[in-house]
């Protein structure tokens, strides 16, 4: 692992319990025979973390990791983050609220009222500001200087899930043994002035997935368990950051069983351990020190402070945004293709209800303007998508921008739909069919984001 790069900033960070009441509408899987949550399998979270410059001008950032899938009313969304930023006094670019993605919450959706569990949601919307406000303030409010540290490690938790099934002759979604997969992990370590550890930071990219249509527990899917453990090794809060994971999921997944998203969850935390455990020393590099002369030459390495012009660079806060004009298909199109098995007809109507709410969610105009949002956090970059792009934009920003740590949000401040690349809109793929945008969106929102990156 390369260890990439440090931020030298004011950073707290706090919590709040955001598990919705048993009984809630919970219906996220068109092969789901259940609409209500019947227990917990582990809490939901809104963890939020604060960045504020230690020196003038003064920026103050708040990154919230939620345990939320998405929202399927894209106005639910935004009266959330609007009561937030009103209540919190940030600046609209400078709050991010970063989507877990777990397919096993609650149905966030103000428009749902004829279903079992329906008349928790709005009280549930409320309570999710609630605890999201209180979580950035408290952040805020305890603030305190700080260094975080950023490396890069491996984890083959994701797999491909663009599988060609022959038995039916087209595309499914699921495991793909043959295509390769993205197993970047970025982790970041944030110590305070004693060196103890304040909160660990995990950027990972696959889909929480685990948990499908047979289950009917209220979960954060293995993003659970991977906080668990790894707030029992460091004992500080832990924020999973979900990242361009519109390719990837786990290999083992769609099942009831809670004890695999446990195994998934600490397969992904162990391996982001293996990445703290190699990062040095905040405020330090392994630097080459000389030979030692024995019965080899023996070259000696070490750990030494970052000179002046480092800490400098690494107390930079920086952020703004940009809008990506998308073009739109002018008509959604269903899931499958004509002449496909369509017997299932509760499977049929949630498609359906997808796509009208998607289609409202758009509005008349031709053009979408997606927004991107970015950050830097001293040697670190941030850029933060409301959808769900393909890993290839990860890979080649990271590729990129390789002198820099780069986290990559995807499902962030909303999300409407897939951000698949030109070459496989035709090939019949759930992603490609399901996204509201045109071939080439996702190849012009990595050249927005590049753009947006070098202006940082």
């Amino acid at each position: 692992m390369q260890t990439c790069g440090f931020t030298h900033c004011s950073f707290g960070v706090a919590r709040r319990d955001v598990t919705p009441p048993v009984g809630i509408y919970a219906r996220s899987w068109g092969a789901a025979r259940h609409e209500t949550a019947e227990g917990v399998h582990r809490p939901l979270t809104a963890t939020a973390a604060v960045f504020r410059s230690l020196h003038p001008p003064y920026q103050t950032l708040a990154l919230v990791a939620l345990d939320i899938g998405w929202f399927p009313y894209l106005p639910d969304e935004r009266h959330i983050r609007g009561a937030v930023l009103h209540a919190t006094g940030l600046e609209e670019d400078a709050l991010l609220i970063n989507f877990s993605h777990t397919h096993a919450g609650p149905c966030v959706n103000s428009q749902v009222t004829d279903k079992p569990g329906a008349d928790l949601i709005a009280p549930y919307i409320e309570h999710l500001i609630d605890a999201m406000t209180a979580a950035v303030i408290e952040a805020r409010d305890s603030a305190a200087p700080a260094w975080i540290t950023y490396g890069y490690g491996r984890c083959s938790l994701a797999a491909n899930r663009d599988f060609w099934s022959p038995d039916i002759g087209r595309y499914a979604c699921g495991y793909n043994p043959s295509a390769p997969a993205d197993d970047t992990v970025l982790v970041a370590r944030v110590t305070g002035g004693d060196n103890r550890i304040i909160a660990t930071f995990v950027n990972y990219a696959c889909h929480p997935t685990t948990l499908a249509w047979q289950n009917r527990l209220l979960s954060p899917d293995y993003v659970g368990a991977m906080r668990e453990t790894l707030e029992s090794i460091y004992g500080a809060p832990c924020l999973f950051l979900y990242g361009a994971a519109g390719d990837l999921g786990p290999r083992e997944g769609f099942v009831g069983d809670p004890a695999i998203a446990d195994r998934n969850g600490r397969q992904l935390a162990y391996a982001a351990a293996a990445a703290f455990e190699a990062l040095p020393p905040p405020a330090s590099r392994f630097v080459y020190t000389g030979v030692v002369a024995s019965g080899a030459n023996l070259a000696t390495w070490d750990y030494r402070p970052i000179d002046d012009a480092e800490r400098t660079r690494c107390a930079i806060l920086l952020y703004r945004s940009i809008s990506v004009p998308l073009q739109r298909k002018p008509v959604l199109e269903p899931i499958d293709p004509p002449g496909a098995d369509q017997s299932d007809p509760v499977a049929e109507a949630e498609k359906a209800l997808r796509r009208r709410l998607l289609q409202a969610s758009l509005g008349d105009d031709s053009l979408y303007q997606m927004k991107l949002w970015f950050w830097r956090l001293g040697d670190a970059f941030l850029v933060a998508c409301p959808n769900e792009a393909y890993s290839q934009m990860q890979v080649e920003l990271r590729t990129r921008f390789h002198r820099q740590p780069v986290l990559v949000l995807g499902c962030t401040n909303g999300t409407l739909g897939y951000l698949p690349p030109r070459d496989v809109y035709g090939s019949g793929l759930y992603q490609e069919q399901q996204s509201p945008f045109l071939p080439g969106c996702l190849e012009q929102t990595i050249t927005a984001a590049i753009t947006g990156l070098e202006s940082l």
